[in-house]
């Protein structure tokens, strides 16, 4: 199933998304805002990612497909490959969001993104984290997330970050000579 896992704002109903199949862009959502229902939103950046995948405004929801069909962008490799400097400066910039905006939910997406990435049981183990319940309930949308819970989340995912960069790095390369 086709979700965003990323997803910043560029101009008023302009984004810059990232989907689970690696296709990245910038959306332009003027079309949709200047319609009923999105027409009546007040604020363009007040929104959230959906469990789905989706983008929500106050009930009304633009789906991760619907999302990627007005998206222009390219389509990156689907290896499964992490800047973790990029992703460390992305959880750190969540944090600092959720707090300036009282939004705890934007920490919880941008953890979800890595989390759902990785696998919830790989992330959950390398946590350490006892209770699956506890884990799920702290990813999930509409729920209030146990901050110390993100933490380790966050830093479980990482430390799995770092060690496929490693995993990467220490896998000797195949020479071919062609003669």
């Amino acid at each position: 199933m086709l979700k965003i896992i990323d997803v910043d704002f560029i101009e008023p109903y302009k984004l810059a998304l990232i989907f689970s199949d690696g296709f990245q862009g910038i959306a332009d959502l003027s079309a949709y805002f200047s319609k009923a229902p999105f027409s009546g939103i007040k604020n363009f950046q007040k929104f959230s990612l959906t469990a789905d995948g989706a983008l929500n405004w106050s009930g009304n929801e633009l789906s991760a497909s619907t999302l990627r069909a007005v998206t222009k962008g390219v389509q990156k490799t689907a290896a499964f490959s992490f800047n973790v400097q990029e992703m460390e400066d992305v959880i750190k910039q969540a944090s600092w969001d959720s707090m300036q905006e009282g939004r705890p939910d934007i920490l919880q997406a941008a953890i979800r993104s890595y989390v759902e990435q990785f696998g919830h049981s790989q992330v959950i183990a390398k946590a350490g984290i006892k209770s699956r319940t506890s884990a799920y309930r702290s990813l999930k949308p509409q729920t209030t997330p146990n901050f110390a819970t993100l933490v380790q989340l966050g830093h479980a995912v990482i430390e799995l970050a770092k060690e496929s960069a490693n995993e990467r790095s220490e896998t000797p390369c195949k020479a071919v000579i062609i003669r």
